[in-house]
């Protein structure tokens, strides 16, 4: 496929800003690349279009993806068709969505094929493979950094599919018995997320509400494994970031769970009130979210788990840390 249309933007570009193809590579790759690239005879990868991104200070990623990476409509539906499913964690509907489009030529490369190696590491994760999931991310991270390297993490900036990929990752090596490794990448993440998006000065890189509510996972999973490390102080300082974010963004999707590793801390705190007025709060989180099937599990399971909040019943009625108004903003965001 030729990409001379796109090569030739680059080279006006590259010479409105007085760069020759030497400077403009240096960092990057070699000056022989940009040539290609201007010649049409080569698709840069997502980490070379990123990195070009920076350099110019505009998202080259999203106009290549406007001509190049979506080349039918069934491509362009079923790029929707993934970000739905993946937003509702809808582990069946992904599976007949791989094989919908797993052999079509849209999803053969690029960021599409990304959503395939995701949608297939979320499959495997829930089916507790967590080799074949973590292979499957490993495969999807490639297509935007071809030099990926767990030491490099905190050097790169990512795709919402590449934020989503590192997150899955960290947590399938956690899984596998690799606490460090795992903790390690999460914690990388959550650096790119806080300094690359959520304090990023480039205009393409701004945080999209994907990429806050992989920053709020990520804040949560961290948390989660040094709640477990016992390292209960810095995984406080986490869950109370989570909380806040949460309620500035009125964004409710993991506030439930943030609520809930709070209400374990304090109960390991032997903080039993509070604790008890943290879960009244919770249920509320759930029952909003409409995470029912949640709710139900978590109502059989809590007097057992956590018997001492219900000793005493208290009949005063809970204080919401959230207020009625804050509550239904964030609702209305779901």
């Amino acid at each position: 496929m030729s990409y001379e249309h796109f090569g030739v933007f680059l080279r006006e570009l590259r010479e409105s800003r007085g760069l020759t193809r030497e400077q403009l590579a240096k960092d990057i790759c070699t000056p022989k690349q940009i040539y290609r690239i201007e010649k049409g005879d080569f698709e840069p990868s997502l980490y070379l279009l990123n990195q070009l991104s920076i350099k110019f200070n505009m998202d080259l990623n999203e106009y290549f993806k406007t001509y190049f990476s979506v080349k039918t409509i069934i491509g362009f539906e079923g790029r929707e068709e993934f970000n739905k499913a993946i937003e509702a964690m809808d582990i069946n509907l992904l599976k007949r969505l791989i094989e919908k489009y797993e052999k079509h030529k849209d999803f053969s490369s690029g960021e599409n094929f990304q959503r395939i190696c995701y949608a297939k590491s979320l499959e495997a994760a829930y089916e507790q493979d967590y080799t074949t999931s973590l292979n499957h991310c490993l495969k999807g991270i490639m297509v935007e950094d071809p030099v990926f390297s767990l030491d490099t993490i905190t050097k790169s900036t990512y795709s919402n599919v590449g934020l989503a990929i590192l997150n899955c990752m960290g947590l399938d090596y956690i899984s596998l018995g690799r606490e460090d490794i795992g903790s390690k990448i999460l914690f990388d993440l959550l650096y790119v997320v806080e300094n690359y998006v959520l304090a990023s000065p480039y205009p393409m890189y701004q945080a999209s509400q994907f990429s806050k509510k992989v920053y709020q996972n990520t804040l949560y999973n961290i948390s989660y494994q040094l709640f477990n490390e016992e390292k209960f102080e810095k995984a406080e300082q986490l869950i109370e970031k989570g909380i806040n974010f949460s309620i500035r963004e009125n964004s409710l999707r993991f506030l439930p769970g943030l609520y809930f590793m709070k209400f374990k801390l304090l109960y390991k705190k032997e903080h039993y009130e509070e604790a008890k007025e943290i879960y009244n709060q919770m249920r509320c989180l759930y029952a909003i979210t409409k995470q029912d099937k949640v709710l139900e599990e978590m109502d059989k399971s809590v007097g057992e788990d956590y018997p001492r909040i219900f000793e005493e019943e208290d009949s005063s009625s809970s204080t919401s840390d959230i207020s009625m108004k804050e509550v239904a903003a964030a609702k209305e965001s779901i």
